[in-house]
């Protein structure tokens, strides 16, 4: 044998086996740098997620806004973070930008029976209520025991003048729940809203069995007798309800309105007054008030609250 062939040849395929392992030293030390890089950013953005959770929890929008986004800027396709940057959205108001990020959830997994309640929820809070009733709709298809979905949707149906498909809904969460006095008032209301009042006053008095001082069921059976021309009746139950809380505006303006229908003005500028301070955009009680005092034959007083009024008018309209 050629013993200088054979150095030559060992050499060369020495040379090769090195040169072919350092090039794959090479490719795991590159791949594995690229997995660490990946992991590094997944770090970074799962951190910023974090601080953002901080930040939304107690009520600080804008920087968990902030922090959410950056976090989606380095991973872009995190549910979890889409979600919650959704919610802070739902906080501020933000209707727009949380269908975007709620949508784009969807997109990249449409199981999510929670993200189809949340666009229900505000195309709810807008007055939307036909999308709203495909979103619940769809909740309680891919999950049947979401049970506050039936609520939601009940009451989108109402809102929509579909008073049969409410009141079917709305039965359907009691059979899920049958200790819940909101739920039967809610159903005593779509009654009302149809001119069904035996029915409605039925519903509300099974509200007012779990909950006697249930605010919502008292000031819905004051308001329905308000509507039958039961005065007296009515000011019994607004009484009722401001006795469960005094600063329900509403309840109030109301109880000065029935009040004044029974020639008791005093009580009546009261209640108006209490109105005023809980809700003073209610410009319409100055107007009443004036009218209170003008019958009460105190016309400086009435002409205060007119020239009041006309003020408060003008202000608003100018907004």
């Amino acid at each position: 044998m050629n013993f200088l062939r054979f150095f030559k040849s060992t050499i060369t395929y020495n040379l090769a086996i090195i040169f072919l392992t350092g090039a794959l030293h090479c490719s795991v030390i590159y791949a594995n740098s690229e997995k660490g890089r990946l992991l590094s950013h997944i770090n970074i953005a799962h951190e910023l997620y974090l601080q953002g959770l901080e930040y939304a929890k107690y009520g600080l929008h804008d920087e968990a806004i902030e922090l959410f986004e950056k976090s989606l800027a380095t991973d872009p396709d995190n549910i979890e973070t889409c979600i919650s940057l959704g919610d802070v959205y739902i906080e501020k108001r933000m209707d727009a930008e949380a269908i975007e990020i709620f949508q784009k959830v969807l997109k990249l997994n449409p199981d999510q029976p929670e993200v189809y309640f949340k666009l229900g929820t505000v195309y709810f809070d807008t007055e939307k209520y036909e999308p709203a009733i495909q979103y619940f709709k769809k909740a309680i298809e891919m999950n049947p025991d979401y049970k506050v979905a039936y609520s939601l949707l009940g009451i989108s149906y109402a809102k929509s003048g579909k008073y049969d498909e409410a009141i079917r809904m709305l039965k359907k969460r009691i059979e899920q729940d049958p200790n819940l006095a909101i739920t039967y008032s809610n159903l005593g209301l779509v009654y009302t809203m149809k001119g069904m009042n035996k029915e409605a006053l039925a519903e509300y008095n099974k509200a007012l069995v779990i909950n006697p001082y249930h605010e919502e069921t008292l000031f819905n059976i004051a308001f329905l007798y308000e509507n039958m021309g039961k005065i007296d009746e009515a000011t019994t139950f607004y009484n009722k309800t401001v006795e469960c809380n005094s600063s329900n505006a509403t309840a109030q303006y109301r109880l000065g309105i029935n009040y004044f229908k029974k020639k008791q003005y005093d009580e009546a500028i009261n209640a108006f007054e209490i109105s005023l301070m809980a809700n003073p955009g209610n410009i319409e009680a100055y107007n009443d008030l004036g009218k209170v005092y003008k019958a009460k034959g105190m016309e400086e007083e009435a002409k205060n609250y007119f020239s009041l009024y006309d003020k408060q008018l003008k202000l608003q309209k100018k907004k």
